[in-house]
């Protein structure tokens, strides 16, 4: 008896790795869309576009359309449990994110910039600037592993800030 369990505890050690291995996977992945979404959207928004004939300019936005398309339809989730504070925790940090940050975006991007990095800093142990004090309080009700997602989407809006206004100064 004492043998079967063994072997079966053995079985589920091994399945319990390679879900995590799954996991891990798809989190590549998802990250992997993410960065082709950015990419496209660069170069679809590209300053040297002003360089190009409208023909070629219209060409590029077809191609930029169809890739965005195509990358859209790839859909992975790996989901996070999480418990009912967890859950409204979580509700509130995209709230503040949509309303706070990327609703002002394009009207005053250096007020959102310093936005995002007050939420960057409510993320991080130690702070390189300005934390907004309600964000962090919400983030730390969060799971550990939404922490870390919200800490790579601020990270991403802000290069894409800063990429964006070094766009617009040139």
């Amino acid at each position: 008896m004492a043998q079967v369990s063994t072997r079966l505890i053995e079985t589920l050690d091994l399945i319990e790795n390679r879900v995590e291995l799954l996991r891990q996977q798809a989190i590549e992945v998802e990250k992997e869309k993410e960065c082709l979404i950015g990419l496209i959207e660069t170069v679809a928004s590209h300053k040297d576009l002003k360089f190009v004939s409208e023909g070629e300019k219209e060409e590029i936005q077809i191609s930029a359309d169809r890739l965005m398309a195509r990358c859209l339809t790839v859909e992975v989730r790996v989901s996070t449990p999480r418990n009912a504070s967890q859950q409204e925790a979580l509700s509130e940090v995209d709230q503040y994110i949509e309303e706070e940050l990327l609703n002002r975006v394009k009207a005053d991007l250096c007020g959102s910039k310093a936005v995002c990095e007050a939420f960057l800093n409510a993320c991080v142990s130690e702070p390189k600037g300005p934390v907004d004090l309600r964000f962090q309080s919400k983030i730390i009700e969060c799971a550990a592993e939404d922490q870390k997602k919200i800490r790579k989407r601020l990270e991403s809006l802000f290069r894409t800030i800063e990429h964006t206004q070094n766009n617009v100064s040139q």
